[in-house]
């Protein structure tokens, strides 16, 4: 059977989150009512090189645990030697999965029960077609908190005043699901360009997600990230 969404992970750094993150999603519930869906998951490791190191054979140690407690054979986890960071990553994990609606998550992020359930129910009922599917989240780990995002419809102004999905929150039809690397932020480019086309956004004002924040990390400036450089080059005035 083919899953309804395919999870994607692409791995470089906090491979040692991964069992935390691992666990969300094997609990995650997958019925309500006359509701009921599958999912698939694909893990890419990427920048280990050849053989994939210490971070492929934690993440097959992971997914070896996971399938046997599922009962099945639906967590994958691959080597990426050739991708040259997270764009390149996704894109190939992308080419491998098959579901109809790819899910992201960061490998050291984690989900509530009934995210995936949510995001279902909500797609199922809306009168419209919807492209893309974010929650609110909270953040843990250096930085806490929980972040102002808008609920419901997004508007186009709502997607260029500032970035409004959190990426381990989204889901995405497949068809609108490839990367380019343009200014450290690539989903955020990614969600300007599938606005410009005129797809449907909506965010769940429920938090589902718990984005882990690094001291380091590019969420805090230090990562190259340029919004100014990215709305200019969408042409969104500032």
């Amino acid at each position: 059977m083919t899953p309804w969404v395919s999870i994607l992970t692409p791995v470089y750094n906090g491979v040692e989150f991964l069992k935390e993150c691992a666990m969300s999603v094997c609990l995650q519930n997958c019925r309500h009512e006359t509701i009921e869906f599958t999912w698939e998951w694909w893990i890419g490791i990427n920048g280990h090189g050849e053989s994939g190191g210490d971070a492929l054979r934690h993440a097959q140690e992971i997914r070896d645990i996971c399938n046997r407690h599922i009962g099945g054979n639906i967590i994958h986890v691959v080597n990426l030697p050739k991708a040259r960071g997270k764009v390149d990553a996704l894109n190939e994990l992308v080419k491998n999965s098959t579901g109809e609606w790819i899910a992201l998550l960061d490998c050291d992020d984690t989900w509530e029960r009934n995210k995936l359930l949510f995001q279902k129910i909500l797609i199922e009922r809306q009168s419209r077609p919807i492209g893309v599917v974010g929650t609110f989240c909270k953040y843990f780990g250096d930085i806490t908190g929980i972040p102002r995002l808008p609920a419901g419809m997004l508007t186009h102004t709502d997607i260029c005043k500032s970035n409004p999905i959190i990426n381990s929150s989204a889901i995405l039809r497949r068809e609108y699901a490839y990367w380019e690397d343009r200014f450290g932020l690539d989903d955020y480019d990614l969600w300007i360009r599938l606005s410009k086309m005129d797809v449907t956004f909506f965010n769940i004002n429920y938090t589902l997600v718990n984005h882990r924040v690094h001291a380091s990390s590019a969420f805090n400036g230090k990562g190259g990230q340029d919004v100014e450089g990215l709305k200019k080059y969408h042409g969104i005035e500032t």
